[in-house]
């Protein structure tokens, strides 16, 4: 991939953000879709096995929809697609009877574990020969920050 701007676009749109952040997005997740499609899992199941993982405050749909952005249909679509697959388990919460707890199973643990990797070598490929290591993390907290 070159670091170019898409072709076409004035100079007007791309002193734009939005528009930047835009374009890097869609390289982004295609790629990462793609390189999840390997493990046979999308970028949305990744997003809910990641939180089970590395959240300990996701622990039910509503917080779970609500830390990826999602509305609680398809959270709970995404649940029972992971659940069939036996990558995550849900029981009854004993602080709310009305909500679920989550759970990753240890198929799921693994497969997220596998699943790091190949985002972590898309980011790479993203960034490699356009931004130096210092460059990354900048990025990365300036992100962080937007958010």
């Amino acid at each position: 991939m070159r670091a170019e701007v898409r072709a076409g676009l004035p100079a007007e749109l791309t002193a734009r953000t939005a528009v930047l952040l835009r374009q890097v997005l869609a390289r982004v997740e295609a790629a990462g879709e793609e390189a999840l499609a390997s493990l046979d899992l999308s970028g949305r199941e990744y997003g809910v096995l990641a939180l089970l993982v590395h959240d300990d405050a996701a622990r039910n749909q509503r917080h779970l929809g609500a830390a990826l952005g999602i509305d609680r249909t398809t959270t709970m679509k995404l649940m029972a697609g992971l659940e069939s697959r036996g990558l995550v388990e849900r029981g009854p919460d004993p602080a709310d009877r009305r909500s679920y707890r989550l759970v990753a199973t240890d198929a799921g643990r693994a497969l997220c574990a596998r699943a790091d990797l190949v985002l972590s070598a898309c980011d790479d490929a993203i960034t490699d020969g356009r931004l130096d290591e210092h460059e990354v993390v900048v990025l990365r907290d300036l992100l962080r920050r937007l958010v």
